[in-house]
């Protein structure tokens, strides 16, 4: 069965807060399974006066930090939605960046469980604008006291 979060419902699943609340909406989420999420990318987001004067290019570091807010909520427990879940990036892998993402950019973004061990969750994540791959790799996600 899958879940739809809105942003409020979002913010009381994750410990993140701005400016680093990175997802705008969750459209899929099948628990300890997979989800599917949006970013929006708005030109007023306060990265862009530096990253760059005159070229606005969304920074993939903070692509990736939204791709693991999605693996977090893929491991929370959503019938605890009062307690956050805090999970810890652990490792980025084998990502890489096929085109930029700019102002006005609607940016989706997959992410499928895969191996688990002991606290740790290695996810398999993809992100896309208007259908087209704009970064895929491998992250895994720890929780402690799993």
């Amino acid at each position: 069965m899958s879940t739809v979060l809105t942003a409020a419902q979002i913010l009381r699943r994750l410990p993140h807060r701005h400016p680093f609340v990175m997802l705008d909406a969750v459209t899929e989420l099948v628990p300890s399974q997979s989800g599917a999420a949006l970013k929006n990318i708005s030109i007023s987001d306060p990265v862009f006066a530096g990253h760059f004067p005159g070229e606005p290019i969304y920074p993939g570091v903070l692509l990736i930090e939204a791709a693991g807010h999605l693996c977090g909520l893929v491991m929370a427990d959503l019938d605890e939605p009062a307690a956050p879940a805090i999970g810890y990036l652990a490792s980025v892998k084998r990502f890489r960046f096929v085109t930029l993402v700019r102002p006005g950019d609607q940016v989706r973004i997959r992410a499928t469980a895969g191996t688990r061990f002991g606290g740790m969750t290695d996810f398999s994540v993809a992100l896309s604008v208007n259908g087209a791959d704009v970064a895929s790799g491998s992250l895994v996600i720890a929780l402690p006291n799993s």
